[in-house]
């Protein structure tokens, strides 16, 4: 349960300061793709693009029935992308428990890394075991 307040506070976070606008933001392209886990399209997910050495703007974009939409500024990034799907299990207050399934390595621990390119197609098309 805290980790998906932590998921929500990063998810909102990252929202505001792309939603502000203003001077001083970076110019955003728009990227699309494809993201799949153990073959399959994640159902509903974000992806995170951190900027490589932590330098820059992040951005937050949604993953819906497979498919990335986000606006995202120029630059190498680290992509860190999560999905929660529901369990059989309920919560004391008779609630759907849901888990996050798709493994550290691809969130927290991401080594994923995209160019999004000011002037290119940003096409990814990402492939989880």
């Amino acid at each position: 349960m805290l980790f998906r307040a932590g998921i929500g506070c990063l998810a909102l976070s990252t929202l505001c300061l792309l939603g502000c606008g203003g001077p001083g933001l970076p110019p955003m392209h728009p990227v699309s793709g494809t993201v799949t886990f153990a073959g399959k399209p994640i159902e509903n997910g974000s992806i995170v693009f951190d900027p490589v050495g932590g330098q820059g703007v992040a951005a937050m974009g949604t993953i819906e029935n497979g498919q990335i939409k986000a606006e995202v500024p120029a630059g190498e990034k680290i992509l860190r992308i999560t999905a929660m799907r529901e369990t059989a299990e309920q919560d004391q207050y008779g609630e759907v428990v849901t888990e996050s399934y798709i493994p550290e390595k691809y969130n927290v621990n991401s080594q994923i890394k995209q160019t999004v390119s000011a002037d290119g197609a940003n096409q990814f098309d990402i492939k989880l075991d």
